[in-house]
């Protein structure tokens, strides 16, 4: 039987949506889902060790809401933006109590735009953006127990992506040009066969850019994974339930009456041990509730799917 720290070793990475990923009339329900999507994310373990990893993320926003409400795309000037996300995910260990991680995201997003909304006509306009997104780096404290199954996580996020590319809002933006604190932690455990783990992250902007401050936000998760599969020991299943809670962007060039967001995705996935140091993954996202401030473009479902190698 694995238990929850060998997993985690082996594949150095829970998905949150975490990922991501928050665009007003559009990412407010998605970019910032990725935002705590990094490696080894509560990693407990014995000693120094290290993990490198790709994810590859599709998020999809066509449909409109209003509140909780669907509503015709026609009542939304913004009419789809897709976005895939790969990320490069890094997490070494120094010892038992310290460890860093850091995610670098790329962005490649396509946002389509009615530029004639009101007018009767509608003219949709695709704006493409492949880029650097903003950074993270962050460090882990595990030393609050013996097993470390309780660790602090604290970092930034760095304003290393582009909020200046054409035709974009500044909310639906690769980056959002300001430097965020990140503060989060973590508990995981074990009953029998069954693992758990909880995980919070709270991102706050330090300070804003152009007149654009983007809005603080507050990610959970509540999983299990299943560690004795009959059909394969390499398989290990998992359930997570994702909490996100966004407030509205404020400043002059900011649209606070259509951003803020609050949603819940049941998100099923698995972990396969290709071989001692490679591990595969995949999430689906799948939405439970969703509730926006304005009306914004918002996700179906969500696909995640990466691979991990552990030194």
């Amino acid at each position: 039987m694995r238990r929850f720290p060998e997993v985690l070793r082996s594949s150095a990475l829970l998905i949150w949506a975490g990922l991501l990923p928050a665009v007003a009339q559009a990412c407010a329900c998605g970019c910032g889902m990725f935002d705590i999507g990094l490696p080894g994310l509560g990693l407990p373990g014995g000693g120094s060790g290290g993990s490198f990893n790709l994810q590859a993320t599709r998020l999809v926003q066509d449909e409109a809401r209003l509140g909780t409400n669907r509503i015709p795309l026609d009542q939304s000037p913004d009419q789809k933006i897709q976005t895939d996300f790969l990320n490069a995910n890094f997490q070494y260990n120094f010892n038992h109590d310290w460890g860093v991680m850091a995610m670098v995201p790329y962005w490649q997003r396509s946002f389509y735009t009615n530029t004639s909304f009101g007018s009767g006509t509608p003219t949709v306009a695709n704006y493409q953006a492949n880029t650097l997104s903003d950074i993270r780096l962050m460090g882990m404290y595990t030393g609050l127990s013996p097993d470390m199954s309780v660790g602090l996580i604290f970092g930034l996020k760095l304003p290393t992506g582009t909020y200046t590319a054409p035709g974009f809002d500044r909310d639906t933006e690769p980056g959002t040009g300001t430097t965020d604190l990140l503060l989060g932690g973590y508990r995981v455990g074990q009953l029998r066969t069954w693992g758990w783990y909880l995980q919070g992250m709270v991102r706050a902007a330090l300070d804003s850019r152009s007149g654009y401050r983007p809005g603080d936000s507050l990610q959970l998760v509540a999983g299990m994974h299943y560690d004795a599969n009959p059909i394969s020991e390499k398989l290990v299943p998992l359930l997570q339930l994702n909490l996100t809670l966004r407030r509205s962007d404020s400043g002059v060039a900011s649209d606070p009456a259509n951003s803020g967001s609050r949603s819940l995705y049941l998100t099923p996935g698995a972990l396969y041990g290709i071989s001692k140091q490679w591990q595969a993954n995949a999430f689906v996202y799948l939405p439970l509730y969703q509730q926006v401030t304005g009306i914004q473009l918002v996700p179906r479902q969500i696909a995640s799917a990466g691979i991990t190698y552990s030194f």
